[in-house]
């Protein structure tokens, strides 16, 4: 990537949700040296928020203001100004394909923070290939979806790699607690997806190794989901609890194996044996019962076009959402329990806990600031080390853990103890 560009960085989108925790979390964050600038189409909005972001007694510059469209022309311009730019311009699947392809055209690294899989899946297709080419560092999924999943997950098979001795097999993750809803440009992007796609595409594009590119050759017989957890929903898992279908669980599990597939080639593999599931975590059989049946009775109603259109008019409108007083007392932790993959029937297990003392919102924020900054300054991840292309959270590795972790993220990862079935493993004495 040439060196000399305009910019370090680039947020584009400044001006929805999303991208105003972003900003802010950048302006406080990030060094006093950046060079950024946050690019929108409106360019009052852009200009009031940049000065909003300056007390009087502040030293710090705000950053440029650049207007932009969404075509390719602008884009393309606006990807060569930057080493790396991030967006937060949803539902992407209708506005983030250009500034996808201009990123991977001019060498630009890119950060952004979909759950989308139909339209990602459709970016590796068409992008990936011309962006390790150029060394381009593309991270889609770059907070609440899927952080916290990808990294609990590289965070336990390292553990086990470095303390067992061994590859990593089955990984349990589940959302233990959360605190906080969705915003209107969240509940956009998944009405959005029914609209572009069929079921059955859905379905496809949600498979397990969808993104990954490679599929595994287990050398021992994958566990199969029992027929109490298909039919009732019922699984107990002894560190976690009682466990509930996640409805974000196939977004995770495709970044999870596509990190799998990525890393599988190298001296970090988690290893032929993976076997990746992703859960909520409930408070007890009669609940995990009610949850999945109502489930299975709620979801095909936003297969309903009416119901899809009254939706967004009973929520917040895209680009809004609770303000940042009301969801500053939010929280969630990620659990993540993980099996060496060893022929012995009692295996070793990592055990691992995130939580964050904010909103997932404000943690997506913390989650693309922190890429960038790793993106931005250092050269020895396992991103810089694959060349570039569409990469995933976990290529970031054990810096992304640190720099998380400075960040107010507690992250934890420690050995299962017998003694303490029973007990909150993660409880201090």
């Amino acid at each position: 990537m040439p060196s000399k560009r305009e910019y370090d960085l680039i947020l584009l989108g400044a001006t929805g949700y999303t991208g105003i925790l972003t900003m802010r979390y950048i302006f406080k964050a990030l060094p006093l040296d950046l060079k950024w600038a946050i690019a929108g189409r409106n360019k009052g909005k852009l200009e009031h928020l940049a000065q909003s972001l300056v007390p009087e007694s502040s030293s710090r510059q705000p950053p440029d203001t650049i207007i932009v469209q969404l075509n390719q022309k602008e884009l393309n311009d606006l990807a060569k100004r930057a080493r790396l730019v991030i967006s937060t311009v949803g539902p992407f699947a209708l506005f983030g394909s250009e500034t996808f392809a201009a990123c991977a055209r001019n060498a630009t690294h890119y950060l952004d923070c979909t759950g989308e899989v139909p339209w990602l899946k459709d970016m590796i297709q068409q992008h990936d290939t011309i962006a390790r080419e150029n060394g381009s560092i593309m991270i889609p999924c770059c907070g609440f979806d899927c952080v916290p999943s990808d990294l609990s997950t590289w965070a336990a098979a390292n553990y086990i790699r470095r303390h067992f001795g061994t590859k990593t097999g089955r990984v349990d993750v589940c959302i233990h607690s959360v605190q906080g809803g969705i915003s209107g440009g969240t509940l956009a992007s998944v009405l959005q997806a029914f609209e572009l796609n069929s079921p059955r595409h859905l379905y496809k594009a949600h498979a397990p190794y969808a993104l990954s590119p490679k599929r595994p050759s287990p050398t021992v017989p994958i566990k199969r989901t029992s027929i109490w957890t298909k039919v009732f929903g019922l699984l107990w898992i002894k560190q976690l609890g009682w466990m509930a279908y996640q409805p974000q669980g196939p977004v995770d599990r495709a970044i999870v194996h596509r990190s799998w597939g990525l890393l599988e080639p190298t001296t970090v593999s988690y290893g032929h044996n993976f076997d990746f599931h992703a859960w909520f975590k409930i408070w007890g059989p009669v609940v995990a019962i009610l949850w999945h049946f109502g489930g299975v009775i709620l979801a095909p109603l936003i297969l309903l076009r009416p119901i899809r259109k009254l939706l967004p008019k009973l929520w917040y409108e895209p680009g809004s959402g609770a303000g940042q007083g009301k969801i500053e007392n939010n929280w969630f932790e990620y659990r993540c329990v993980a099996e060496a993959d060893t022929a012995t029937k009692l295996k070793s297990k990592a055990l691992v806990r995130m939580r964050y003392e904010s909103d997932p919102y404000i943690f997506t924020a913390a989650a693309l600031g922190e890429a960038a900054r790793i993106l931005l300054w250092q050269k020895d991840t396992w991103a810089h080390k694959l060349g570039g292309g569409v990469l995933t959270p976990a290529t970031l590795g054990d810096h992304y853990v640190s720099q998380l972790r400075a960040a107010g993220v507690t992250i934890e990862v420690q050995s299962d103890d017998p003694a303490s079935r029973g007990k909150d493993p993660f409880t201090k004495v």
